[in-house]
């Protein structure tokens, strides 16, 4: 057999990928062994071991490590010269001179084999790493995201920060062609754009984007603040691309944060929010304009690429491809009439979308299509009974757990929900999440106000019988990852307000009964005793935590929120006896 580990490290989320054979055995993020959110700059050793453990293989027999940057280009100078036309070109500022250095040096070929094989000396006591193969940056992102989904031909959108020379690159795939049609290099990025914007509202960039994103659906266009963001991000001459004025972003003075520069409030005519300060209405229309030029940046590209290829499916893969609001948008292009952004569109999915692209190109092996992301650690019956008992806790074993929470569900517990493999990527699927009663509002603020402590303006998300699609859904496309939102009908905000947003959509899950027996069987459960076939389902995690990873997180999660019931694997857990007899 041949195995192939995809790494991605020295950014936010690193992480590990294992694939053989084409098939993705195992994924994981380090933050979630870790413990620290995001575990930023740290070499993923804990999620390279999970890997290898669940593939029961060592060092020695991972054919080659995938890396998802393009290293030759590091090595041979013309990175460099990239670099360096940059600089002619703009007037670069010394902090982005020290990143592109710091770049070249870290991704060049005799770099990234020293730091690989320490981290694989130290971690696992191997003698070496195993031979590096790279993989361009943005290509990684569209072959995991063309090849994973349902489709034979799509065009395949790729945005992120950056990656190599580029930062956003349309893609025309057909059978095993990934084939470029549009691309935009370096400086101008939608990713830092929306991370300037994101630290500009007092978030954090790389981790507070969603705030961003969740804000814009409490805007409303003004005029004065969209002709300020029109001189940030606009059309290229050719009408197809866009263009960013980078003098707003990196090259300047930076008296507030690294990701935005002095020009940018001058421009403005307002200071950045602090996060301790209050979000006025200037900020939801600030969150509305951004959201919208991306939009516009974004559509106006599919647009073009849809009139000149024919396809009627987009695929969307890179981090910027996490924007709901952004994907809704990209479904209602004229001409698109199904969806696939990858659910794990990020650079640290980027470590399986590497491995899987080494693992075709050494051995021929395809890509898996993508049904699930239950890829993590699990934890049998016998060791969570072993750890209660360990720590005295009481439980006991209902005849039918699906039952059991539904019941508890649909009296207004707040139930964690700890089953199977840990899910891959950031959004809760129904392995590690926290569910609640969508019936009533109440049990949305209180999920916000005692267990994810949490702005009270940020949507939660639906878990709904994929067969309910229809009932609840205006135009929609098959959704399991909760990676777009779908206009709700009115009978979803009649049924389950607590999930329908301020603009009327839902992100939803859709459930299937063949690749999610167990949860679509408690959201069966619940419409018997409900009528209502959705949930509530937020990730099992409190705000600057990482979602919990093994039964003993999820047990200190428990005691130290709001949560009412814990149900971990068939072991049932109340904080007050049970409303009921079974």
């Amino acid at each position: 057999m041949d195995n192939f580990l995809g790494l991605f490290e020295g950014g936010y989320d690193p992480s590990a990928a294992l694939v053989c054979d084409g098939r993705l055995i195992a994924f994981a993020e380090e933050e979630r062994f870790l413990r620290n959110k995001h575990a930023k700059g740290w070499y993923p050793a804990r999620a390279l071991r999970y890997c290898l453990d669940q593939g029961g293989i060592d060092a020695a027999s991972v054919r080659a490590l995938a890396i998802n940057w393009d290293v030759p280009s590091y090595t041979n100078g013309v990175m460099r010269n990239f670099f360096q036309t940059m600089r002619n070109d703009w007037s670069v500022d010394a902090k982005t001179v020290a990143w592109q250095n710091s770049l070249l040096h870290g991704f060049s070929d005799d770099a990234l084999v020293g730091r690989h094989n320490a981290a694989w000396r130290k971690a696992l006591g191997a003698s070496a790493a195993p031979p590096i193969h790279p993989v361009p940056h943005h290509y990684t992102h569209a072959l995991h995201s063309y090849l994973q989904s349902p489709f034979d031909e799509a065009l395949c959108l790729t945005v992120d920060g950056s990656g190599d020379q580029l930062c956003t690159v349309l893609w025309h795939c057909s059978g095993d062609d990934i084939v470029p049609i549009y691309e935009v290099p370096m400086p101008h990025s939608l990713g830092w754009f929306y991370a300037a914007a994101t630290e500009y509202l007092g978030f954090e960039a790389y981790d507070g984007e969603y705030k961003v994103m969740g804000l814009a659906a409490y805007g409303s266009h003004d005029r004065e603040i969209k002709a300020a963001v029109d001189k940030m991000l606009f059309p290229a001459p050719d009408g197809i691309g866009y263009l960013l004025d980078p003098h707003m972003i990196h090259y300047g003075p930076h008296s507030w944060s690294d990701r935005f520069t002095d020009y940018l409030p001058r421009l403005l005519g307002r200071e950045p929010r602090a996060e301790n300060q209050p979000i006025e209405e200037w900020h939801h229309n600030f969150a509305f304009a951004v959201q919208e030029a991306l939009e516009q940046a974004v559509m106006r590209l599919v647009q073009w690429g849809q009139a000149k290829t024919g396809c009627t499916n987009l695929c969307v893969g890179g981090g910027v491809g996490h924007n709901i609001k952004m994907n809704s948008k990209l479904y209602e292009v004229e001409g698109i009439e199904h969806i696939f952004p990858h659910p794990l569109c990020s650079d640290s999915g980027a470590a399986a979308g590497a491995a899987f692209a080494a693992c075709w190109q050494q051995t021929g092996a395809r890509p898996e299509k993508l049904t699930t992301l239950a890829l993590g650690p699990e934890q049998s019956d016998a060791e969570i009974e072993e750890m209660l008992a360990r720590c005295g806790i009481d439980y006991h074993r209902p005849n039918d757990i699906a039952q059991a929470v539904a019941v508890d569900l649909s009296e207004g517990r707040i139930v964690g929900w700890f089953q199977g493999r840990m899910e891959a990527g950031p959004r809760a699927l129904g392995q590690r999440s926290i569910l609640a009663d969508p019936r009533a509002v109440e049990a949305r603020d209180k999920v916000n106000a005692v267990i994810k402590y949490r702005e009270p303006w940020r949507p939660f998300c639906p878990s709904m019988k994929a067969e309910a699609a229809d009932r609840y859904l205006e135009r929609s496309d098959d959704a399991p990852f909760m990676v777009i939102a779908f206009r709700a009908k009115p009978e979803l905000s009649r049924d389950a307000p607590a999930i329908v947003h301020v603009d009327g959509t839902a992100r939803v899950q859709m459930v299937h009964s063949q690749t999610h027996p167990l949860f679509h069987r408690l959201l069966s459960a619940f419409e018997d005793l409900t009528g209502v076939p959705v949930l509530l389902n937020t990730s099992f995690n409190v705000k600057g935590e990482p979602i919990v990873c093994s039964a003993v997180d999820a047990v200190r999660t428990f005691f130290g929120t709001g949560m009412d019931t814990l149900a971990l694997g068939n072991c049932l857990i109340r904080k007050s006896p049970p409303a009921f007899a079974e």
